[in-house]
């Protein structure tokens, strides 16, 4: 996985002044599938799952990910690798298990590309109830039919939802954040032990001794403590924002791990296949079509901060 760290976004992060703004200048089966593999799918899989054991670890990594595409279906077949000998096999078994895209109870989506591709990810509505109500209502009503991913970074994210096109737009309301530092550790590490860790620049000597927890909340970001959250990792979707509470349509989806956000915006899913199209973006590639595959059997509100 390609490393990126780029050190005016990471500094400014330590120094309490980063986001990842919204506004910058600053089918298919119809439900995850949960049912017994049979014929060639079965035996994809138990390929897969061998592949797990295989001492290239490139072979390994591509396994995984062809894992998560099969979902639940999957999950009886890995139950007796979590014993295995092979530490890499049995690590990744595990992994695996506790995967949400192997939880068929989670809502799923589809983002099909004007340009053909097609990107699918899980929700994690445990994690981030009202985010995921709020992507799942947006996409129910088409809003994101036709609009671009206008923002596109190589080596770290790509950003759409934007009526507008510029950075700017949104449905004109705002929603809060669900993010919990405890959960991600940020009340454990400094901002000095946190520069250390990615091998950057020190902090400022006014921030060096605060926890990344602390920095936060004096920035403003409120934490919460009922529910978990998940870190920044390759494959994410997360809420753009321009400061705390202020996600509305506008996400992105990361290429890399990205420690230097986490805390400051909402992680609500993870690309479970295309993930080559995510990599391949180009700026203003259109979304053709935005689809619910599945969900929970419950009503999705929205809680809304209207805009004023």
């Amino acid at each position: 996985m390609a490393k990126h760290r780029p050190m005016a976004v990471l500094l400014a992060a330590l120094a309490c002044a980063a986001f990842l703004r919204a506004e910058e200048p600053a089918a298919a089966p119809a439900a995850a599938p949960s049912g017994a593999l049979a014929g060639k799918d079965l035996e994809r899989a138990k390929a897969l799952v061998a592949d797990l054991e295989n001492k290239d670890a490139a072979t390994r990594q591509k396994a995984e990910q062809a894992i998560q595409e099969l979902g639940a279906a999957v999950a009886e077949l890995l139950k007796p690798l979590v014993k295995s000998e092979n530490k890499d096999a049995a690590e990744a078994a595990k992994r695996l298990l506790e995967s949400p895209a192997l939880d068929a109870t989670l809502p799923r989506v589809r983002i099909t590309l004007a340009s053909g591709g097609v990107i699918e990810a899980v929700l994690f509505e445990d994690h981030a109830p009202n985010t995921v109500a709020n992507f799942i209502e947006l996409t129910a009503k088409h809003y994101y039919d036709g609009l671009t991913f206008h923002r596109v970074i190589e080596n770290f994210m790509v950003q759409g939802g934007d009526p507008t096109g510029t950075g700017s737009g949104g449905p004109g309301y705002r929603i809060a954040d669900e993010l919990n530092a405890d959960d991600l550790g940020l009340d454990k590490i400094t901002a000095k032990e946190f520069s250390e860790k990615l091998g950057i620049k020190a902090p400022p000597d006014t921030v060096a001794k605060m926890t990344l927890k602390a920095i936060y909340e004096k920035q403003g970001y409120k934490f919460r403590t009922d529910l978990k959250s998940r870190k920044m990792l390759r494959g994410t979707l997360c809420m753009a924002n321009f400061g705390p509470d202020t996600g509305s349509s506008q996400f992105f989806i990361t290429h890399v791990d990205c420690p230097w956000l986490d805390g400051k915006h909402t992680v609500f899913g993870q690309v479970t296949k295309g993930m080559e199209f995510v990599d391949g973006m180009r700026p203003n590639q259109k979304m053709g079509k935005v689809e619910v595959l599945s969900k929970r059997d419950h009503p999705y509100k929205v809680q809304k901060i209207e805009e004023k």
